[in-house]
């Protein structure tokens, strides 16, 4: 089902779940984090993870959802 942009959510999705993983590999490499200090690299890594947890079963349950069968089907 597409939205009013023309977009498909899981797609979407799809791209914020890469997004947040390339996010990740350059902070960790890239900035200082320490988890005795709060440091811009650990808030960084923060934030990416916390996208991360809501976009990744985010993206699993709308594959879910869109692979169910219909509701009408099920009886």
């Amino acid at each position: 089902m597409d939205d009013a942009d023309g977009r498909e959510p899981r797609r979407v999705l799809a791209l914020v779940v890469v997004a947040v993983l390339i996010g990740l590999v350059l902070a960790v490499t890239q900035l200082e984090i320490s988890p005795y200090r709060f440091t811009p690299g650990t808030a960084v890594v923060s934030v990416l993870l916390l996208i991360g947890a809501i976009a990744g079963p985010a993206l699993l349950f709308s594959h879910w959802q869109a692979t169910a069968p219909p509701l009408e089907d099920r009886r």
